[in-house]
């Protein structure tokens, strides 16, 4: 890459990318402050977790501000120095690798509870992210090894690969809980709204997250003598620290409204393909659960049909209780 006469297409686009991600980590860290105020009672790996995302958010936009004044403010009076790495920039890809890791971790393992822990599916999961934090890692790795922009395009690559395992992972994670909500016949209102705003939210998550991972490579590819990869790198990152804070405080507004101030909810809900007719219970654990979830009560014992209008199953004659997590 020679030095351009005009720094619009590159390290112009590069202040705005970071003026970009610096806004989204704002917003992130009011995420964090919604987290901890509104789940107190969350369990310790949770608390853990929101707080790991946003530290390595944080490490990345420090790293990226220091990158981006280096070049535009240090080396001002030396042109010829933006065509040099600077090496904060190769530690940010593990950074990446990493809120990816963490983010599809949380989600995947929660898609794979829904799949009923299916083993296959689970070790087709674990697969894909420690293969794309592996590839990241490598790419860190490989980048200190080029000192110039130019060379950069010989680990093109690496970074296609990258983009493409964490974009099956986003179609994975929300194709699979789409096809498994859609497919339970589910009735009664207030029910049919909740797995709406579970769907929908699902859907959001993996759409944005995937249209900044093909937007990433599309630049990379198609304007390489630019740096407006690099813009998108940075808002990246903070995509996916905020898409799972987001997660993580979405689950209070998708048990849906009409809750009581105890969190106890009454309805009619003949589903789960059973016919029960039963008159459920919801009410929200947070005491005795170890996150919080739904708790569904029959009130009254059951009888199903198994295969005739006079045969039932008499091992239902007592209380059942169900426990979904959203």
């Amino acid at each position: 890459m020679t030095v351009p006469p005009t720094l619009d297409n590159t390290w112009g686009v590069a202040l705005l990318g970071l003026v970009a991600s610096s806004i989204i980590y704002g917003i992130t860290t009011f995420q964090l402050y919604i987290y901890f105020t509104h789940y107190p009672n969350d369990t310790r790996k949770l608390k853990l977790l929101a707080w790991s995302v946003w530290i390595i958010d944080s490490v990345s936009l420090g790293l990226v501000c220091n990158a981006v004044y280096g070049y535009l403010i240090r080396d001002i009076a030396n042109p010829l120095n933006r065509l040099v790495v600077n090496r904060t920039l190769d530690v940010d890809p593990i950074l990446m690798g990493l809120l990816s890791f963490l983010t599809h971790s949380y989600l995947g393992h929660r898609v794979w509870k829904v799949c009923q822990r299916n083993f296959w599916f689970g070790c087709l999961l674990l697969g894909l992210i420690l293969a794309s934090l592996s590839i990241a890692i490598a790419s860190s790795v490989l980048s200190f090894r080029f000192d110039l922009w130019e060379e950069r395009t010989k680990l093109k690559w690496v970074g296609l690969a990258g983009t493409i395992l964490v974009v099956v992972l986003d179609i994975i994670i929300a194709t699979v809980l789409c096809v498994y909500l859609l497919l339970q016949n589910i009735e009664g209102k207030r029910t049919k709204k909740v797995v709406n705003r579970i769907l929908i939210f699902a859907v959001n998550t993996g759409l944005v997250s995937s249209i900044m991972s093909i937007t990433n490579i599309v630049t990379y590819f198609a304007l390489p003598n630019t740096l407006i990869f690099l813009s998108s790198n940075f808002i990246f990152t903070k995509v996916y620290a905020n898409a799972l804070l987001a997660n993580l405080n979405a689950r209070e507004s998708l048990r849906g409204r009409g809750y009581t101030k105890d969190g106890t909810l009454t309805l009619n809900w003949s589903a789960l393909r059973t016919n029960y007719n039963d008159l459920l219970v919801l009410h929200e654990g947070e005491s005795k659960l170890t996150e919080r979830s739904i708790s569904i009560e029959l009130t009254r014992p059951a009888a199903v049909n198994m295969s005739g209008p006079n045969r039932t199953d008499e091992t239902l004659d007592r209380t059942h209780q169900v426990h979904l997590k959203v």
